[in-house]
Order: C-alpha cells, then structure tokens, then sequence
C-alpha cells in the first residue's frame, strides 16, 4: 500500500472518531436542562427588612367630646387653626346645667337650714336636761330632809305613846304628836315620788337629746350627699364651656355652631366634637405581619414613604411594638397584625394624621457578606445517615440514592430529612445539591453562612426548574443569565 493511501485511511480514522465524539456529546446534551445561574459573591452590606403599611398619626392627640348634651350656641375655633392649652373652643346651651346646679343648690342650702335649725333644738335640750338634773339634785336634797323629819316625828310619837300608856299624858297631847306623825310621813312620800318624777324626766330628756343628735347626723350625711349632688351639677355646668387639653392643631372638626352635641363613648363618632393634634411629633403606626412581628426590635431603623408624598422618605425609629395582635371586630382571618409605631426624625410640615404609608424597618445588618439570590434557595426531601448528615450520592454507583444504614438492619428504611440549599454547577456541567445554612435575609438576596464559597456558579432560575431538577442533571445555561465566562 502506497503512502498517500495510508495517509487518507488515517486520515478517515480520525474523522470518524471525531464524528462519532461530537455525536456523543451532542447525543449526551440533548436531554440537558435549560437554566438560569448566577454566581455566589459577596456583598458591601446587606440589611435585612420588615415591610408594613400604615399611616401617619400624631404622638398626642385627643379625639375631644361632650359630656353634656345641649346645643353649640359658640364655636370658636375652624379646622387647621392652632390652639393653646386652655383656651375656649365651644359653648354648650348651659339652660338646663344651669337649672340644674341652681336646684341642686337649694336642696343643699335647705338640708343646712334643717341642720342649723337642728343644733339649736340640740342645745336648747341639753339646758333643759341641766335644769332636770339640779331639780334632781332638789328632790334628793327635800328627801333626805323629809326623811330626817320623818324618823324625828316617828320616836316623839313612840315616846308619846309609851307615856300615853303610863298615864302621863292626856289624850289631846297624844293626838297633837300622831297627827304630826303623820304628816311627817305623808310629805316623805311626797318627796319620794318628786325624785322618781325628776330622775324619769331626766331619762326622757338624754334619750330626746340622742334622738336629736341621730336625726342630725342622718342629717350631715345627707347634706354631704347633696353637696357631692352640687359638685357635680357645677361640675357639668362648667363642662358647657369647653377647653382645649394641650397645644395643638384642630386636624378635624365634625360639628357646627347650632348642631346638637351628644355625649357618647370613645367608639362612637357622632359623639367626637373634633380632634386636637400636637403635630410636633410625627409618627407612623404601621400594621406589620406575626411572621415578622418576631424579628423586630425597639430602637430599629426605618425609612418611612408616603403615597401623598412620593419623593420624600423620611428617617424614623422603632418606639413601640404591641405585645398583643390588633383586634378586628367580626374578622374570622386566622392571620394576625401587629402595631408597631414608628417616631420620625425630621417630619415635614406637609404630614398629617391619616396619611397612608408604608415603612422598612431594618431588623439586621451584615457588611462583607457572601449572597445568592432568594430564588436559588430551594428544599429537598434526601437521605442522611444515622447521625442527620447529608451526604451526596456517587451519580457512578447505580446503587446509588441510599445513605449506608450502619447498625440499622437489612429490612429498614434510610432516614429522609428535609434540607435547605442549592444546586451548585460543577465543571462538567452537571447540577448537584449542597445543603447550606443561611443568615438574614435582604430584599432579593439572602445570606450564605456555611457549605458555599464566593465564585461558585449555582441555579437560581428559573422557579418551574428549581421545583423539578433532579441532582446530578445535566445542564445548559440561557445565555442571558448571570453566570461565570468560560473559555
């Protein structure tokens, strides 16, 4: 065989091989997957965020209501004016507070007149009990004398008796002595029955004076409640006349001078005159998430905007955050929002209370910090060994997809856990899943703590992909994603 033939035989051979590689490996690409990449990097800073809407409100404010209902006879105030604690803003009708606290005041005055009149009776008694008693000490004086008088006169007739008896005497002189006798006798009675007569008119004088002192102690209760009666009609009569409770701006005003203002509870808006607001400190009551409420802190950063005010963001703090969830009456939704308030730093003039907005609250920040995209996070169902270790499987070995059961028998089933992580892209082109453990999340980035190094090429796109590749897929990256060059 010549020379030039066995050049071109050669020369077929090695064509033939070059087909039948090129073929291989379009043959082997064939059924590659179509994906978006993107390149684990690392970030200058990366701030994790809480997003809620709400809306602007002033720190003080007063939604102000009547207590008394009447007529606005004044209003002296329009929305938007600015007023100094104390200063009048309307007047009530105050015929009938007026008629009220004049009855009141009559009943009170009366109830003292009965009580002065009371205190003189008082005293008129007790002089009158003082008389009963020295007329007691009287009678007792007249019965000692009367009895003194009576044992006198009783031995003078003992003894006239005797003699009587003897013949000393005659009749008459006996007679004389017994009818002294007797009269001594009488008048001790008489004395008796004055100092039993006293010593009842002297009980009978304490309990009238006992009775007197009850009467008017049920007397001094009952003035104490009609002066509590006048304090408070006084009390209404001066709430005709209503007052501004701190300084501030008129932000809303619901009634009109001649329109009828009704007392009512805090619920209900035809009972809110108007409301004050001291516009000197702004704040943002925002309604953020129970998923988020978690993370937040007080003192944390946040950027508030405003619909109204598009062009504006405005600097605040975290100053409040609700330990219980907003109540929302007749609401069966098992989600639960929280109240955070946010204090801003430097609000414009242009801000007022009722402006919808919505607030970023800076929950962490990380400088230096290795990212993927959100969207490349995914989680998978797989295998790990006795001690929870994921441990990727030989794409070689056709057995391949079980995790060794050391000390777990023949018959038992290996272990599955669900892991977070990626599919990283390695330089055959072929996708294989790596749990890692993350930090904080930002916007459309989160970040990587462990199993991941800056550089490496991981799937990040699109979602359909991600839910269904498989590890150890063979890949193809669209052009335009976001992925390492190659030569």
């Amino acid at each position: 065989m010549s020379r030039r033939k066995k050049i071109w035989i050669a020369g077929g051979v090695i064509a033939l091989l070059l087909f039948v590689v090129i073929f291989s490996i379009v043959g082997g690409r064939k059924n590659a997957v179509l994906v978006q990449t993107s390149i684990v990097e690392r970030k200058d800073v990366l701030s994790s965020k809480v997003t809620a809407n709400g809306e602007i409100r002033a720190k003080k404010f007063v939604d102000l209501q009547s207590e008394t209902q009447g007529i606005i006879t004044e209003l002296y105030v329009q929305e938007g004016d600015r007023v100094k604690k104390g200063d009048v803003l309307l007047r009530i009708d105050p015929i009938q507070t007026d008629a009220d606290v004049a009855i009141a005041r009559a009943n009170y005055e009366q109830a003292m007149a009965n009580t002065r009149a009371q205190e003189i009776e008082i005293a008129n008694a007790e002089v009158q009990l003082m008389q009963n008693e020295s007329s007691l000490r009287s009678a007792r004086a007249e019965l000692e004398r009367a009895e003194y008088n009576f044992s006198r006169m009783q031995k003078r007739y003992n003894r006239q008796r005797e003699l009587l008896e003897n013949g000393l005497i005659s009749r008459d002189d006996y007679e004389k002595e017994q009818n002294d006798f007797r009269s001594a006798e009488a008048s001790l009675e008489i004395q008796r029955a004055n100092l039993t007569s006293s010593e009842k008119q002297i009980e009978i004088s304490r309990n009238t004076i006992e009775k007197m002192k009850n009467s008017a102690a049920a007397n001094q209760a009952n003035i104490k409640s009609l002066a509590a009666n006048l304090t408070k009609a006084t009390d209404n009569s001066k709430k005709s006349r209503i007052e501004s409770p701190l300084d501030g701006v008129i932000t809303q005003l619901n009634k009109e001078k001649g329109e009828r203002a009704v007392p009512g509870m805090m619920t209900n808006p035809e009972a809110t005159i108007m409301t004050i607001a001291d516009l000197s400190i702004i704040q943002a009551e925002l309604k953020v998430d129970e998923t988020d409420i978690v993370n937040l802190s007080m003192g944390d950063i946040a950027n508030v905007e405003v619909d109204a005010l598009p062009d504006d963001v405005f600097e605040g703090q975290v100053t409040e955050i609700a330990n219980s969830p907003i109540q929302t009456s007749g609401s069966t939704q098992e989600a639960k929002d929280f109240k955070v308030v946010v204090t801003l730093k430097d609000p414009s003039s242009k801000l007022r209370p009722g402006m919808s907005c919505t607030g970023d609250i800076t929950t962490d920040t990380k400088k230096n910090a290795l990212v993927i995209p959100i969207q490349a996070l995914t989680i998978r169902d797989v295998q790990v060994d006795k001690d929870g270790k994921y441990h990727p499987p030989d794409l070689n070995d056709k057995k391949a997809g079980s995790v060794a059961r050391a000390d777990s028998g023949k018959n038992s089933e290996p272990e599955k856990k669900e892991l977070e992580g990626v599919f990283v892209i390695n330089e055959n082109m072929i996708a294989r899943f790596r749990p890692i453990k993350t930090g904080i999340t930002g916007e459309s980035e989160i970040e990587v703590l462990e199993n991941l190094k800056e550089g490496e090429e991981i799937v990040s796109g699109s979602f359909q992909t991600l839910r269904n590749i498989k590890d150890g897929a063979a890949v193809k990256i669209e052009k335009t994603s976001k992925s390492r060059s190659k030569s």
